[in-house]
């Protein structure tokens, strides 16, 4: 497993992916100003399907305040590599990005996920630099800081987003307060 070197405290590197029709492009620095949940998965991985309910929760109570971006990656588990008995999803590995494009969808459709859904290039690019796998959730300060790297591995993201709220409550806050002190409110006699 591949748990990559990123980790609380570096720079969320950037990329420019965009929807499973061609549009919609999300840049990544492109969010900064607000905190970022970037969550990393695929269909053929059981566990990350599972965990898109905790995800959506989660999505569902801050989506106002912090962006969200799920980036869909290479299959864990296909059915022409390493499966996995139960699987909901069957498909093979995508050769297209035609193909993977049409089995995100098809998640996207089948699991109603809320959140902006991007699908990373045919190579991984993204993927590549954040080595997620086999699935992960990245939670990204209001400036473009990494400040929670999530848990790698099967129940990672379930965990990771069971723990979001409190990542996301501290950087709210410390918004919240560096606006505060930025623009203090004028003193009684003056408004």
């Amino acid at each position: 497993m591949n748990q990559g070197k990123l980790k609380a405290g570096d720079e969320a590197p950037d990329f420019t992916l965009s929807d499973a029709e061609g549009k919609n492009p999300v840049t990544l620095s492109k969010l900064r100003g607000k905190p970022t949940v970037l969550v990393f998965g695929s269909c053929t991985c059981p566990p990350f399907v599972a965990s898109t309910k905790a995800i959506e929760e989660i999505f569902k109570e801050y989506k106002d305040r912090v962006n969200f971006v799920m980036v869909y990656q290479r299959e864990a588990h296909p059915t022409d590599g390493r499966q996995v008995p139960g699987n909901q999803f069957q498909v093979a590995s995508p050769k297209t990005m035609a193909e993977r494009c049409e089995i995100a969808k098809a998640f996207d459709e089948k699991i109603e996920v809320s959140m902006p859904l991007v699908i990373d290039t045919i190579d991984d690019a993204t993927g590549k630099v954040y080595s997620p796998w086999p699935n992960r959730m990245y939670i990204i300060d209001a400036k473009g800081i990494i400040v929670d790297a999530g848990e790698a591995g099967a129940q990672g993201t379930t965990k990771s987003a069971k723990a979001a709220p409190s990542t996301l409550d501290r950087l709210l806050a410390e918004a919240d307060a560096a606006m505060r002190e930025a623009d203090p409110p004028a003193p009684a006699g003056e408004r």
